[in-house]
């Protein structure tokens, strides 16, 4: 009786625990031990499931894409769309300052080129288009208008059409500034707004252009990175200029889809902020070599990596090993999924298996990547384990530095925001909640402010400056001194002369190394001696001292200043220079 009765509860165990496991011991018999054991390790049921997704679209997407091609299936590739209009139903190329030296908001150039290449996609017999339903009645030319999609959004609906890869379409802008007076942001002294309607001059001084891809840089597989290369080199045998951050191919981790969705490009074709550059990619022939090529280096990055040629009618299979690829990607997407539970335990042991596994191969550059993520978060932990235990001891002011470390040793970056959150809750406890709230009502309240703002800036009257308030010099292009101080102060001819006269021959002075011979210590001995040196007074924007004796005692060269009337004076733009006769209006 009593063997009956314990062979049933035995029965009965086995019984439950296969409910339980169910899809995970499918999942478990067909990977590798590592993979099997970090599964195994999990033991809550939720995130064991979601754990199992996660490898489960890989094996099936990326592991599977010779079966699938092989009964008929297609690649699915997610169009995402670039920026688009907001809910006041104005572009974000507008509202965020993405325009062109013509006016056009980043959207417009967007929607040309991505039909273009949906387009071509759309005519491969291989391929299938997943995008946004209102997204694509815009790329098949039957609406000119879309509406603004998150990352977040964009990754969620691209894994629930089981895509390959996520692309987007964009064009670059090198402005964070919104011009005061409009439209272009080139090299030379612009009178600008920030982000919040402050007034500043900036000099810009460089001329940003050219084409660049942006790649994941969390893809593990490499086929994010090889895309973008071949394109690069495509573009640059064809004669298009790659820009000059890392010459046109680009590894980024800024978005969240890069975060959460293995493989994703965002081609960037040029800067509409650029006058040449903005009449090229106007061209129709322009237009068409470049997105021509963003399609067949496609095809031809299926066909490097996987041994998948799909540019004819027919599907021709040369089969590659990608299985280590494919392993290195599943540890790639555990890793990144534990670090965004702040599972810092499981993280350890899929980068460590990443490095174990893999280090000496073709992929060293993408492991010492993360192995660079591990080891900043380590390093936090560390400091946040010191400053528990400072806190158990009740040492709430040493305990609370240790937390800030932990948290400031972190980028400002997605894939550490519970990290994060779990420091800022042993930093500021119950006041954390009222802090942020406080700082979202500050920003709204400055954004609806910022017209009010520069409103009354138009109307301030400013007072006459003492002599010794820091003067903002700005000298143009092909501008005297002359000609800038008297659009900085407003001098009388007397003071023009002496003020001139004192910039001209103002010095400063450096240390320089010198070697001496010593014949105390028979040997040549390095002293630093100070050297006098003429100032240079080039174009850019200066930040002057005069004393009281209106003579140069100090000037600084910056590449922006923010129009202060309180710490500045300038007659140009504040109205408020030592020599006005009298109190002015502004009239900017």
């Amino acid at each position: 009786m009593i063997k009956k009765i314990l062979f049933a509860s035995v029965f009965f165990i086995l019984a439950v625990q296969l409910l339980y496991s169910g899809t995970d011991n499918e999942t478990l018999k067909e990977q590798s031990p590592v993979i099997q054991k970090i599964i195994s390790n999990e033991d809550d049921n939720s995130t064991r499931k979601k754990l199992v997704g996660i490898i489960d679209y890989i094996d099936t997407t990326y592991g599977g894409i010779y079966e699938n091609l092989s009964n008929g299936g297609k690649i699915t590739i997610y169009f995402g769309p670039a920026h688009g209009k907001d809910h006041t139903e104005e572009w974000r190329g507008i509202t965020t300052n993405r325009i062109g030296v013509t006016g056009l908001p980043e959207e417009y150039y967007s929607i040309k080129y991505s039909r273009k290449l949906y387009n071509l996609l759309k005519a491969n017999p291989f391929i299938e288009i997943a995008a946004k339903p209102e997204y694509r009645q815009v790329l098949e030319g039957k609406s000119e208008s879309y509406h603004y999609m998150k990352f977040k959004d964009v990754m969620r609906e691209a894994r629930d059409a089981n895509a390959f890869m996520v692309i987007e379409m964009h064009m670059n802008n090198v402005s964070i500034f919104s011009k005061a007076d409009g439209l272009i942001n080139m090299p030379g002294i612009h009178l600008a707004r920030d982000k919040n309607g402050a007034r500043m001059l900036i000099n810009i001084t460089s001329r940003n252009s050219g084409f660049l891809t942006l790649y994941n840089k969390y893809d593990a597989s490499d086929f994010s990175r090889q895309y973008a290369v071949n394109i690069r080199q495509s573009l640059v045998k064809k004669g298009y200029i790659a820009n000059g951050w890392d010459y046109g191919a680009v590894a980024d981790d800024r978005f969240t889809y890069y975060l959460n969705f293995p493989i994703s490009i965002i081609y960037e074709c040029g800067f509409i902020s650029d006058t040449e550059e903005e009449r090229k990619l106007q061209d129709p022939e322009y237009m068409d070599g470049m997105v021509q090529t963003h399609y067949e280096m496609l095809l031809k990055t299926f066909n490097d990596m996987f041994g998948i040629d799909i540019s004819g009618d027919e599907i021709e299979i040369s089969r590659k090993d990608f299985s280590d690829n494919i392993e290195l990607l599943k540890l790639a997407r555990v890793a990144v999924f534990y670090i965004q539970m702040a599972d810092t335990a499981q993280a350890n042991i899929a980068i460590r298996e990443m490095k174990k596994r893999f280090y000496f191969g073709n992929h060293k550059g993408v492991i010492d990547y993360y192995c660079s993520i591990i080891s900043r978060i380590n390093k936090s932990e560390s400091l946040y384990a010191k400053g528990r235990k400072y806190h158990n001891r009740k040492k709430y002011k040493k305990a609370r530095k240790y937390f800030v470390y932990a948290r400031n040793n972190l980028r400002n970056n997605e894939l550490f925001s519970a990290y994060k959150r779990k420091y800022n809750s042993a930093i500021y406890g119950n006041r954390r909640q009222k802090r942020e709230s406080d700082t979202a009502y500050k920003k709204i309240s400055r954004r609806r402010n910022s017209e009010q703002v520069q409103r009354e800036e138009a109307s301030v009257i400013v007072d006459k400056s003492p002599v010794t308030k820091p003067v903002i010099l700005i000298i143009r292009k092909n501008q005297t001194i002359e000609q800038s101080v008297i659009d900085a102060l407003a001098p009388d001819a007397e003071n023009l002369d002496n003020i001139c006269r004192s910039l001209k021959n103002h010095h400063v002075y450096h240390k320089k190394k010198v070697k001496k011979y010593s014949k105390k210590r028979k040997r040549y001995i390095y002293r630093y001696v100070r050297k006098k040196r003429k100032y240079e007074f080039n174009e850019g924007i200066y930040i002057v001292n005069l004393d009281k004796k209106k003579r140069v005692v100090k000037a600084k060269r910056v590449s922006s200043v923010y129009l202060n009337q309180k710490k500045y004076q300038n007659q140009q733009y504040l109205k408020n220079s030592y020599f006005a006769d009298t109190e002015k209006q502004k009239t900017y």
